[in-house]
């Protein structure tokens, strides 16, 4: 590991005087601040910027003459109006437009012309023409579209509403843990890369690091039309921003050209030469717009009129393998050394943990020239082979401070769930069950349909009768594959089926520590354990089918070798990952299917990608106009005394949902226990949990008597208190929770249904308790009135009963067993004091 500096935080200065979790943070010497220290509870990863009050001289919907004009313009675009439907709509809403609102547009043409006037207010795309030579020398002529990356970036940074979330110096965060202040990395100037790059800078310069995707998109059904949009992003602004939609997240900056491959040429190292020398040269264009930025730096007036030095990088690069091969301009699966990051070779990729000699641009230029100085090409050709290396100059040259082979970043989607998983431990997970017959497939396949239906979580109904090619669908099948297949491959160490269980196992685990938004030492270190495991398995595996002549030598099985050492230079996975930037696929593709006549359509999405940048940089000013304006209002009634209008959450951080409207008897409720053994006694727990609860806290019981929930026929004159003996039923709980990994907020979503679409569904949740968390079930959610305090409360069956010896098998696959308490046993717990955190797998 390479967690740099972590013994500076060791000091002994003032730790004794630290409390357990205290934050320290460490600015880089340039920026000039001293190091700080915050309570935990004081901390806000991230960068939390003060407030700002928008120019309200001008109107946020310039140079649209109305709000209405650009919300009807707005819907228009989104919608993919064409001419004669928008004229028709305009002659519409001029028949109905009331006196009150001002709406000037009139015809198509008008709309055209506003759009027209406010296409200014971002950077235009450029078309260029990029010529090379083709194999027989002649020139070939290519188009590339591309928008300026430095008009583009400092027009964030103007942007009163984005600037002041950026960070533009380095920080180095500790955490302490009662002894010493120990060192995590999130966002990328965290990590040692932005560091490292800023101590290059002189001293009043700022590092500006881009993110840039480039990869092909499938724009119509078949795939037959495709496009190369490169998408942009600016690493210094926060992970939740820079990842979002909108003006805030990834534009795309490019579109390059796409070489057609012919039967005659498919397969030739002169073709495979020629087109990455287009790829290249286009790309060129595109950083050359920040080329001179990057070597001299340039000086920007920011958001709040404070002017800073900044000097352009490209900090990551994200790919899929494919293209991360043409970025380092290697020749591929089958070359010498096929890993875009290292030189390891081919025979040995799989092998762990093979230390190699890394790429750099400054190794890889002397190779070039050492081939090009030689005297005939056949000897060049041998030098480049051996290094696995093309022919063509890399486009990244032109960026100072910028390494092609640092700013490649391993990429969890393709490298893991399209790549190890889907593409082999699925494909060998599927041989197995067949080989061991339909019934076997069948129990499996039942076991993935009667896992529970989760939030956010894919359900598989027919999980092996049908083909996947999203990689959304692996990550959710690699959650749940060991629980669906664990009981039907036999415990033997032995057997293959069984092998591979454990190698899914292990692969799960590696890929939870990936997938950690903040990482520690010691995760990493984790992380770099649960890899060593699983590749150690893996080698054990593939000498075991043998027989089967699966080949495991394939690049993305050691990229993930790289993983860690990319956290540790620039950050968490989700700073690199292909995710969000592939989520921008679908528009593209929605915008040539609706919006383009099928010709030269890269010009026409472009125009209209264009548009849409615009809209939404109206947008932006619009909501933070109604939010400024709305803010001002809650100012004026808080100084004239009245709260009454503000909205407090409901229970702390529980909310109660879908109501049912009738209110419930609990002599009806009762009547459950006939049936449901979960509701015996259910008064008699109710009324002990609130009697306890007053209790604990101190509260006066109302009328100072102990409560009591009575039905009719048990009210006389000596009741201690006659509560209301009606509660309300709800099932749904919305929970919002500090994650213990990374301390964000996060929220869940359970459920407590009979029927909901079509499924029941009792989310199994983790309570708090006295002496340990425990998992529970939802079996009933409902909120009840005492005096003037209301209670969310909710009927949970625990699942603490004991499971007796741990299994070998449970130890293997790394497996711990909960076992539900009796029926009967259901107990009633407040949820604002129990209720933890997100629904867990319950399996009885």
């Amino acid at each position: 590991m390479n967690i740099a500096d972590n013994s500076e935080a060791n000091i002994a200065d003032g730790v004794a005087a630290n409390n357990i979790d205290d934050i320290r943070v460490k600015y880089h010497p340039n920026a000039g601040i001293p190091p700080q220290e915050i309570p935990f509870a004081e901390f806000a990863r991230g960068h939390w910027p003060r407030a700002y009050k928008p120019d309200v001289s001008t109107d946020p919907w310039y140079p649209f003459r109305s709000r209405l004009d650009f919300e009807f313009a707005e819907l228009a675009l989104e919608a993919a109006l064409n001419k004669e439907q928008v004229n028709r709509l305009l002659r519409l809403m001029k028949s109905i437009r009331s006196a009150g609102e001002v709406f000037t547009l009139n015809e198509y043409n008008d709309l055209q012309s506003t759009w027209r006037a406010a296409s200014h207010h971002m950077t235009a795309f450029t078309k260029e023409v990029v010529c090379i030579n083709s194999m027989d020398g002649e020139p070939q002529e290519f188009t590339m579209y591309y928008r300026s990356l430095w008009d583009w970036a400092c027009g964030l940074l103007k942007h009163p509403s984005i600037g002041p979330h950026f960070v533009f110096d380095a920080q180095r965060l500790f955490k302490f843990d009662g002894s010493s202040f120990i060192r995590f990395i999130d966002e990328p100037w965290t990590a040692n890369k932005f560091w490292n790059i800023q101590s290059q800078l002189p001293p009043d310069g700022k590092v500006l690091p881009f993110i840039l995707y480039a990869d092909k998109a499938k724009l119509s059904s078949f795939g037959r039309q495709k496009g190369y949009p490169v998408v942009a992003r600016l690493a210094n602004l926060p992970m939740s921003i820079r990842n979002g939609e909108g003006i805030r997240g990834g534009q795309v900056v490019g579109w390059l050209p796409i070489v057609k491959e012919t039967k005659e040429h498919s397969g030739k190292t002169r073709f495979a030469n020629f087109k990455n020398a287009v790829w290249h040269e286009s790309f060129r264009k595109l950083l050359q717009m920040i080329e001179k930025e990057s070597q001299m730096g340039c000086w920007v007036n920011c958001w709040d009129g404070i002017p800073h030095r900044f000097f352009p990088i490209v900090l990551i690069l994200s790919a899929d393998y494919e293209e991360q091969a043409v970025m380092a301009l290697i020749r591929g699966v089958k070359s010498n050394f096929p890993c875009p990051i290292c030189l390891i070779p081919r025979d040995h990729i799989s092998d762990f943990p093979a230390q190699c000699e890394l790429r750099t641009t400054e190794n890889v230029l002397k190779v070039l020239e050492d081939a090009r100085s030689q005297d005939t090409q056949e000897k060049k050709e041998q030098i480049l082979i051996q290094q696995g290396l093309r022919d063509v100059d890399s486009a990244f040259t032109v960026v100072a401070n910028t390494d092609v082979y640092r700013a490649l970043s391993w990429d969890r989607l393709h490298a893991n769930f399209s790549g190890k998983f889907g593409d082999h431990l699925w494909t060998e997970l599927l041989r197995i069950l067949d080989k061991a017959g339909c019934q076997t497939m069948a129990t499996v396949e039942k076991n993935f349909s009667m896992m529970p239906r989760w939030h956010t979580l894919n359900h598989f109904d027919e999980a092996l009768s049908i083909s996947y090619t999203d990689g959304q669908k692996f990550e959710d099948l690699s959650k749940i594959v060991v629980f669906a297949c664990h009981n039907v491959l036999p415990q033997n160490t032995e057997k293959e089926g069984y092998l591979l269980l454990r190698c899914l196992r292990a692969y799960i685990e590696f890929d939870l520590y990936t997938a950690l938004e903040l990482h520690m030492m010691h995760t990493i270190a984790a992380g770099w354990e649960a890899l060593s495991t699983f590749n150690a398995l893996m080698q054990k595996y593939a000498q075991k089918t043998d027989n089967t002549k699966k080949n495991w030598n394939f690049p993305k099985n050691h990229t993930c070798m790289h993983a860690f050492d990319d956290i540790e230079a620039k950050g968490v996975t989700r700073n690199f990952n292909t995710k969000p930037n592939e989520k921008m696929h679908g528009p593209l593709k929605e915008k040539y299917q609706k919006r383009t006549n099928f010709k030269n359509v890269a010009q026409q999405i472009l125009d209209v990608d264009h548009l849409k940048a615009v809209s939404e940089l109206i947008r932006c000013r619009i909501t933070d106009y109604d939010v400024y304006l709305s803010s001002m209002e809650t100012i004026m009634r808080s100084s004239g005394g009245n709260d009454d209008d503000v909205e407090q959450e409901d229970f702390f951080h529980v909310r109660l949902g879908s109501r049912v409207k009738q209110p419930l008897a609990l002599g009806a409720i009762e009547q459950r226990s006939t049936t449901d053994k979960a509701f015996t006694r259910f008064r008699a727990k109710l009324n002990e949990l609130l009697n306890r609860h007053f209790e604990i806290t101190g509260k006066p019981l109302p009328g100072g008597k102990r409560i009591q929930f009575q039905v009719d026929s048990e009210v006389c004159d000596f009741s201690p208190i006659f509560i209301n003996d009606q509660i309300t039923e709800y099932q749904y709980i919305k929970v919002n929770f500090e994650s213990t990994t990374d301390w964000c907020q996060y929220t869940d979503h359970l459920r407590c249904n009979p029927s909901f679409h079509g499924h029941s569904r009792y989310d199994c949740v983790l309570l708090k308790m006295a002496q340990q968390d425990i998992f529970g079930r939802l079996v009933f959610l409902f909120q009840c009135t005492v005096g003037d305090e209301t209670f969310p409360l909710a009927l949970v069956q625990p699942y603490d009963a004991p499971t007796g010896p741990r299994l070998a098998k449970d130890m293997h696959l790394n497996l711990w067993r909960v076992c539900e308490q009796p029926r009967e046993s259901a107990e009633i717990f407040l949820l604002g004091e129990h209720l933890m955190m997100h629904k867990a797998a319950g399996h009885h």
